[in-house]
Formats: C-alpha cells, sequence, structure tokens
C-alpha cells in the first residue's frame, strides 16, 4: 500500500472561500467550520494555487467596479456591528410585485414563454419556506389551468416495513403531504403548462436528465410529465418524468419517522434557494431578502449569479427599503488561513 494521499495521485480540489461552506444539518457555527476542507487532515499536504485574474473584467472593463464591490462582499468588507452592509440604491426594488415584473417582466401575459425566457432569469431566497410561496405567486400569475398532483405517502416503521397498503399508515395522508422534507417534491405539486421546473434527482445523466436540471412543462398527465430542457448541451430536448418512490436524507428530516413519498421528482424553479442554485449564471437575478441570509457567503453567492449590478433586483423588509441595508454573514476565520480571490 502506499503512504501517501490518494496513493500518490495529483487531485485538484476546486472551490472558493468566500462561498458557502458544506451544510451541516442543524450545525453550530463550528460544526460548519469544522466540517469543511480547511479543517481537514488534509489541507496541511494541499497546495493552494490562487486566481489572479478575472477573466470575465478582462473583456468587460465596465464590470471592474462590481467585481471590485463583490470581492468586499465576500470578505465581509464594510459591514458594520450588526453585520450588515449597504446594497446599490438601485438595486432595491419597491414592492413585490414589481420585484417580480422586474425579474420576469410580463409572465403573466405571454400563454406559453419560450425555454430561453426562463433560461437568463432567476430568483433566489435564503429559506425554502421563502422559495415555496413565490413560486406559488409566480404560477397564479401565469396562465393556463392550474393542475395539482397529490403524492402517495407512507411511513415506514422502526424495523423498515412498509406495506403500502390503504389505511395502515399511522398518520392520514392529508398531514404527510403538508410536510415538506429536505429535497423532496412538494406533497401537493402544483403545475401549468409553460411553467419552470427543477429535477430533484438524477434519472438519466446521459440524457441530461440530472439533479439540477431547470426545464419548462410541456404536457402533464396522472402518471407522466412531458418537459422540455432548457440550457446545456440537451438543450430543446423533450423528456418524459415518471412518478418514483423518494426518501429524505436519513436524520435531516426532523421528524420521529421515516417517510417515503411517490410523486414526480420536480418542483416549481421560478425562485430557488441561493444554496441549490450555486454555481449558475444568469442575466438577471432577483434575491429575495425579506428573510435576511444566515449562512457565510449566501450573500456573495447570490450577488455573484449576475455580472452587473444593472443586472440584480434585491426585495428587502419595508423596515429597510430606505437604508438599502442587509445582513452578510462571513466568518472571518475561515478567510484567515487561505485567501482565495481573484483580482479585480
Amino acid at each position: 500500500m502506499h503512504d501517501r494521499n490518494f496513493g500518490g495521485i495529483t487531485v485538484v480540489f476546486g472551490g472558493d472561500f468566500q462561498q458557502i461552506l458544506p451544510v451541516v444539518y442543524q450545525g453550530s457555527r463550528e460544526d460548519v467550520v469544522s466540517a469543511s476542507l480547511l479543517r481537514s487532515l488534509l489541507w496541511v499536504d494541499i497546495q493552494v494555487l490562487k486566481l489572479i485574474q478575472n477573466m470575465h473584467v478582462a473583456s468587460n472593463p465596465d464590470a471592474r467596479e462590481f467585481s471590485s464591490w463583490l470581492l468586499d462582499i465576500g470578505h465581509g468588507r464594510g459591514r458594520t456591528v450588526d453585520e450588515t452592509i449597504c446594497l446599490h440604491r438601485g438595486m432595491v426594488a419597491p414592492d413585490l410585485e414589481t420585484f417580480i415584473d422586474q425579474v420576469y417582466p410580463g409572465v403573466g401575459s405571454v400563454p406559453h414563454p419560450p425555454g430561453d425566457y426562463f433560461l437568463d432569469r432567476m430568483i433566489l431566497a435564503p429559506q425554502n419556506s421563502d422559495v415555496r410561496d413565490l413560486n406559488q405567486r409566480i404560477l397564479e400569475l401565469m396562465s393556463g389551468e392550474e393542475e395539482v398532483f397529490l403524492s402517495m405517502d407512507s411511513v415506514v416503521d422502526e424495523a423498515g416495513v412498509d406495506d403500502g397498503l390503504p389505511g395502515h399508515n399511522t398518520f392520514p395522508a392529508e398531514f404527510l403531504r403538508t410536510l415538506h422534507p429536505p429535497g423532496l417534491p412538494p406533497g401537493e405539486l402544483r403545475l401549468k403548462p409553460g411553467c419552470l421546473i427543477i429535477l430533484l434527482r438524477n434519472l438519466c445523466p446521459a440524457q441530461g436528465l440530472c439533479n439540477g436540471t431547470r426545464m419548462v412543462v410541456v404536457q402533464m398527465s396522472r402518471r407522466v410529465l412531458e418537459a422540455k430542457l432548457i440550457g446545456g448541451e440537451h438543450c430543446g430536448e423533450r423528456a418524459f418524468i415518471p412518478q418514483i418512490t423518494l426518501m429524505p436524507t436519513e436524520g435531516q428530516t426532523g421528524f420521529v419517522f421515516t417517510l417515503k413519498r411517490c410523486q414526480f421528482p420536480v418542483n416549481l424553479a421560478f425562485t430557488l434557494t441561493i444554496n441549490k442554485a450555486q454555481g449558475q449564471s444568469v442575466k438577471k437575478v432577483g434575491i429575495d431578502l425579506r428573510v435576511p441570509v444566515f449562512s457565510h457567503g449566501q450573500l456573495y453567492v447570490a450577488l455573484s449569479h449576475a455580472t452587473g449590478s444593472q443586472n440584480i433586483k434585491v426585495l428587502l423588509p419595508d423596515a429597510n427599503r430606505n437604508t438599502c441595508r442587509t445582513c452578510n454573514v462571513v466568518y472571518p476565520e475561515v478567510l484567515a488561513s487561505t485567501v482565495s480571490f481573484v483580482t479585480p
């Protein structure tokens, strides 16, 4: 056996400690930092290679000021004692209706928006509850008849047995459908033709059907959805999404039982959580910060989705719209040991 890490093979780790750290369910700040690569036993043997040129700025000098501002956000510079920073006034939307229209202009007037309409637009929010509310709000604005797909839910007993027979569940089906475990589709999935959805499981990577793939609904039936992929090498291709049985990640629900849900493995995607959308870039991004960010790097990641401040719209609580201030959570102890950044 080789006594060197990875058997002496060179392994490249890509990342940015300004971005969101590993998620630890119900973990404290110390737990999250301890789960990062920075606290791994491998860190002492890792050679850090720093990026020194921003290629986007090189091709677009007008973005230099925005890039520099983003670096300040990522490093927590300019924060006050209460950990808030001031956003550009032009970013702040006056109200919810204007906010939605600035990101998805005319979404209710076009019967079936083309796929490229959604490709370059996205709304982000820190919490799942805000994502669900905004998704439903935008779906109601769209034309067309809404269909509701009810899941088939059951509870697995302590011995891991689930006979799936009706009436054998301890909890009513109506109650189980109200639960929203992380990573599972809703018990009541509401869709319209032409609405934007995101895939929640890897179904067929070779055909582009991966966790995180965004699609537009074409047709719906009780057993299968027909959807058109947007973005990527399979853009424009049709896919058929069946109902499948899903279970949440063990230990990450807070329930005293194990839930099994048979449902289409999709959810509405007009709005995504900041964590779910990490790594994607769009031309127009809206950020719902009525409930502020709560984890390291979330604000930096949200603002980094667009290429300039003119392409970002932010919705703040009523009390903060005049001051344009919002929370920016940064853990300096993560950035102190290594500075992985791109110079503007």
